[in-house]
């Protein structure tokens, strides 16, 4: 026969392989629920409690700087210059000096492909 002890732990056993399989379950449907909530919602085309206060947000901010400046105003030209900063100087020596440009009906020449006049014969024949 059993003794008391082995039925403890036979017990104890049993119960903590009862509350194994119920967490195991209560996660196995909580999971269930989860993506069927997630396929459902992504399958609305209802706008999700958090897409509609980022919408009131969007249109709130929108209110506010058109308040703010005048439909007719212009974009500064110099930002930079209206908010008190100014770009540092450049170093006289390190101006950039502009490339010339070449009119565009004359076509440009590289000096070191042009013929030499001196040559009074072809290169490839002999004199």
């Amino acid at each position: 026969m059993m003794s008391d002890d082995q039925k403890k732990n036979g017990n104890r056993q049993d119960t903590v392989q009862r509350i194994q399989v119920g967490v195991v379950g209560l996660v196995a449907v909580l999971l269930l629920v989860s993506v069927a909530n997630f396929v459902l919602q992504r399958a609305s085309d209802e706008q999700t409690a958090i897409e509609e206060i980022q919408a009131e947000a969007a249109n709130g901010s929108r209110e506010l700087v058109e308040d703010i400046t005048p439909p007719t105003a212009q974009p500064p030209a110099e930002p930079l210059a209206e908010l008190g900063i100014t770009p540092a100087p450049v170093p006289e020596d390190e101006v950039v000096q502009p490339v010339p440009q070449v009119p565009e009906n004359r076509a440009q020449v590289v000096p070191d492909l042009e013929p030499d006049p001196k040559l009074e014969a072809p290169m490839d024949q002999e004199r």
